[in-house]
Order: C-alpha cells, then sequence, then structure tokens
C-alpha cells in the first residue's frame, strides 16, 4: 500500500469510489479526492495522477478493474462490488472530526452522566491514540450559514492545528483592523458565530464575530500559545442543567 500520508488519503477515497456500482471517470475521481485532499490538508492532484493510482489499484494491489466506455468517457469500477483494498478505513479528514465529536461527548458526560459515553469515548480514544488533555472547540446550536461557511472552516484548521494567524477583520462602523491571533474557540450565540481568541497584538482576549472578518492567514513568525483566556468548564456553569 501506499507509504505516504498523502497516497494513503487518495487511495481511501478512490478505493471508496471504485466500490461504487455507477463507476466514475478518471476526472470525477480527482474532483472527490481532491476535495477530500484539501479537507485534510493536502495539496490538489492532477488526474493523471489519478490514472497512475488507478493502475497501482491493477498492478500493485492486483485488483481486477473493470473499464466501461460511454460517449467519449472512461468509466472505471471494481469487476467484484465486494472488493476492497480499504477494509472500513476513515479518511484523515474524518478522524478528526470524530476527535472532535469525542473530546466534546467526554467533557459533557460528567455533566449529563450518561456513562456509556465515557465508555464509548475510552474505546474509540484508544483505537484512534487521541490526545486526553484536549478540550472541545466550538460552543453552538446549529451549524453556519452558506456566507459564513468559508471563513468558519477556515478558521476551524487554525483552531484544531494549533496554528498562529494573522487576522485582518472590520468592526460594524470602525476601520479595519489587522491581529495577530492564537484562535481557541468558535461559539455561536444568538444565531451569531464568533471567534475566540487571544490578541497577542494587544495582548488581551478578543471575540471576533466572523461575519467581520476579511482574512486569516499563518503567520509563523510567533509561535501558538495555549489558551488560559477562556477556562471553558467556568463557561459552562450555570448553562447546562440536569434533569433528574
Amino acid at each position: 500500500m501506499a507509504n505516504t500520508k498523502k497516497s494513503v488519503a487518495r487511495e481511501i477515497i478512490i478505493d471508496r469510489l471504485l466500490r461504487d456500482r455507477r463507476g466514475y471517470t478518471a476526472a470525477e475521481i480527482a474532483e472527490k479526492v481532491n476535495a477530500s485532499l484539501e479537507i485534510d490538508g493536502f495539496k490538489k492532484v492532477s488526474v493523471a495522477t489519478i490514472r497512475v493510482d488507478i493502475e497501482n489499484f491493477r498492478n500493485l494491489y492486483k485488483q481486477k478493474i473493470e473499464v466501461k466506455r460511454r460517449s467519449y468517457s472512461l468509466y472505471y469500477r471494481y469487476e467484484d462490488k465486494n472488493t476492497t483494498v480499504y477494509n472500513n478505513v476513515l479518511t484523515f479528514g474524518e478522524i478528526k472530526h470524530l476527535q472532535s465529536a469525542l473530546q466534546s461527548i467526554r467533557f459533557l458526560d460528567p455533566i449529563q452522566g450518561a456513562l456509556i459515553y465515557q465508555q464509548l469515548f475510552e474505546r474509540l480514544r484508544k483505537l484512534l491514540k487521541m490526545d486526553s488533555v484536549d478540550n472541545p472547540f466550538l460552543i453552538y446550536e446549529t451549524i453556519p450559514d452558506e456566507h459564513e461557511l468559508k471563513t468558519f472552516q477556515a478558521v476551524y484548521n487554525f483552531i484544531y492545528t494549533k496554528t498562529t494567524a494573522l487576522i485582518r477583520y472590520k468592526p460594524r462602523g470602525s476601520k479595519e483592523i489587522e491581529i495577530i491571533a492564537f484562535p481557541y474557540f468558535l461559539r455561536q450565540r444568538k444565531y451569531k458565530w464568533s471567534l475566540l481568541c487571544h490578541d497577542a497584538t494587544h495582548k488581551r482576549p478578543a471575540e471576533i464575530p466572523l461575519s467581520s472578518i476579511i482574512q486569516v492567514k499563518t503567520y509563523d513568525a510567533v509561535d501558538f500559545l495555549p489558551n488560559v483566556d477562556f477556562p471553558l468548564k467556568d463557561y459552562y456553569k450555570g448553562r447546562i442543567s440536569v434533569k433528574k
């Protein structure tokens, strides 16, 4: 099998698509693979690379692949629908989201008193080699709307990877501001999303509405500092009640 994370990430998606009885062209496979690679933080690949990958499935992994021509396009799929190279494997992006969900479950478990959550978390934490001291970083009721989703995804990745950010934003009625920030949490309050972060430029905690953010980019000159501004356990005190 592939020996790099990027190759494995590609092959997991290709393997899934080849199992689909619909069949996919190399261009369609490339489009779906690149969408997944982008989420996982990898660079996009060309259609030519996908064709090489398909040949590797055939020659290196000894899988029988059916090729059918429809109009001017070639469609690829496994001859046997039960064929697979990666059985029940998650992509890196799926593992990240599962980790985040489990971290949230772990934190809420003592409050809700649901021991089944803790048992499930411990089993999956060991399976996925999760960091047991991490905190969840989403506080929300509903997902962001389509206008904020792009900014949400960008900020989400900065928080997850603990990366220092250079953020340019424009508060309502004010001039544009640019700060160096350590992003910690995404919070929704009254259907409005905001970023909770440490403003390293002015050395203070900050809450920035996602709707005001113009640009977020990596700032490598300053090391990321862990959260000390927003103690999450204190945030939940008085906000979550337990029904008896």
